[in-house]
């Protein structure tokens, strides 16, 4: 019964990070302090498929990413059926405050706590 519950509580959360080792962090920091899944990509390059397949309550991007940056990804995927007002947060050592204000996103600097980043996870998802 409590397994039931808790995958009723479960949320995916998509984590768009280049930087393995951080990525690991983060993923793990969310799936042990909440009841969560983390699905973790290095670039934008198939986001459509990632989306359509799980389907993210929220979105953690790095700005600085191959190919297109965190706030192009976070356009595309508002552009997607169903993810026009997705929640986001933005985890870079450089945060486009300006453009982030303009969308609604919040924003962590690099580095930080993870139980700073678990907190506002945890508050969006709520």
């Amino acid at each position: 019964m409590q397994q039931k519950q808790r995958m009723n509580l479960q949320k995916t959360i998509l984590l768009i990070e280049d930087h393995a080792i951080f990525s690991m962090i983060i993923k793990r920091a969310i799936e042990q302090d909440t009841s969560h899944r983390v699905v973790y990509i290095a670039d934008g390059s198939a986001i459509h498929e990632v989306i359509k397949e799980n389907k993210p309550h929220l979105l953690v991007l790095d700005y600085e990413l191959p190919g297109k940056n965190g706030i192009e990804l976070y356009d595309l995927i508002r552009t997607i059926e169903g993810y026009e007002h997705i929640p986001a947060i933005m985890v870079s050592a450089e945060l486009p405050r300006q453009e982030m204000l303009q969308r609604n996103i919040l924003g962590l600097q690099k580095p930080c706590k993870t139980t700073e980043l678990v907190q506002v996870v945890k508050h969006l998802l709520a």
